[in-house]
C-alpha cells in the first residue's frame, strides 16, 4: 500500500506540474482562464459532473455541495501539488537501516 500511495503522489505531483505549466503558457498568450479540476471534468463529460452535484444534493446533503464546488473552481494545480507532495511524505520508502 505504501508503494502504491508513493506512485500516486508521484503521478498527482507530475499531472499539477504539467496543468500548472499548461496554466502559465495560457496567462502568456493574454488568455484569462484558469484550469480547474471542475472546468476539465466539465470539458470531459459534463453530464456526469451535474449527475454527481445531484447524487450530493440529494443523497447526501445540499450542503457539502458548496465546499465540493468551492474545491473544483479552484485552480487544479493547487489542489494536485500539495496532494501530491503530502503523499510522497506520507509513503515514502523506509530505509534499510530501520
Amino acid at each position: 500500500m505504501r508503494t502504491f500511495g508513493y506512485g500516486l503522489g508521484i503521478a498527482l505531483l507530475l499531472a499539477g506540474a504539467a496543468i500548472g505549466v499548461a496554466e502559465l503558457f495560457t496567462i502568456l498568450q493574454g488568455a484569462p482562464s484558469t484550469l480547474s479540476l471542475g472546468a476539465i471534468w466539465f470539458r470531459i463529460h459534463a453530464n456526469s459532473l451535474v449527475g454527481f452535484q445531484a447524487l450530493i444534493e440529494n443523497g447526501l446533503s445540499p450542503a457539502l455541495w458548496p465546499p465540493l464546488q468551492f474545491l473544483l473552481t479552484i485552480p487544479s494545480w493547487l489542489l494536485l501539488v500539495p496532494l501530491g507532495l503530502l503523499l510522497l511524505v506520507l509513503c515514502r520508502p523506509r530505509s534499510a537501516g530501520r
